[in-house]
């Protein structure tokens, strides 16, 4: 476990308990705020450096890209500690903002590693992996900053086989768990709903706090 990550998410509140419409029906218990990390610069260069040391040393991509929106500044960060150029993929074609999925300048050859803060449940990456795909992109890699352990069998096999590529996550919610519950940041009503809510569905990865049984 990434301690000094951990820390972080909790100091700066990025994980969030109570009702919310934001999951749309997944996890209502738990609404994370991964964006909070950008507010803080001591965040923002540790983040940035693991980043860079991961899509370096763990990845076969010979230039990152971004998802929008707050993945931008995470690639940015990592192109700049790592040295390798940076591209941002769009959500979607922006009529009359711009007539590119993909911005920047694209490499001539090499597959591409797909940066973002966190994955839920994985559909946002495989759109974007399918979008990049389509303009004749591989992507060999995806990196994030928190895997939010969600990915639902029933949406298909986890991105990883279905795309032939590697995740990488700085930190998971099981291991963000395990220090919330060392440092008694979270409560037992609290534990109780995120464990139902990881049940809810058949899950790729079920976390150890969520596993029943």
């Amino acid at each position: 476990m990434d301690k000094i990550l951990a820390k972080a998410i909790i100091d700066l509140k990025v994980p969030r308990f109570g009702p919310n419409q934001k999951n749309k029906g997944d996890s209502p218990s738990c609404r994370f705020e991964p964006r909070h990390l950008l507010s803080s610069p001591d965040t923002l260069r540790y983040v940035g450096q693991r980043l860079a040391d991961v899509v370096t040393t763990r990845c076969e991509g010979l230039a990152i890209v971004g998802m929008a929106t707050s993945g931008i500044a995470w690639t940015a960060l990592a192109s700049s500690y790592s040295g390798m150029p940076m591209l941002y993929i769009r959500k979607a074609l922006e009529s009359g903002v711009s007539e590119n999925l993909l911005e920047g300048i694209h490499p001539p050859e090499g597959p591409l590693v797909l940066v973002d803060d966190l994955i839920f449940d994985g559909n946002s990456k495989r759109l974007a992996i399918s979008n990049l795909r389509e303009l004749g992109y591989k992507v060999s890699d995806v990196v994030v900053i928190i895997d939010r352990q969600l990915q639902r069998v029933e949406d298909g096999p986890p991105i990883e086989k279905a795309f032939n590529l590697k995740l990488h996550a700085l930190i998971t919610m099981s291991e963000i768990v395990d220090y919330m519950l060392a440092r008694q940041e979270i409560t037992a009503d609290q534990l109780n709903a995120l464990v139902a809510d990881y049940n809810r569905y058949e899950r790729w990865t079920v976390p150890t706090f969520a596993r029943i049984g």
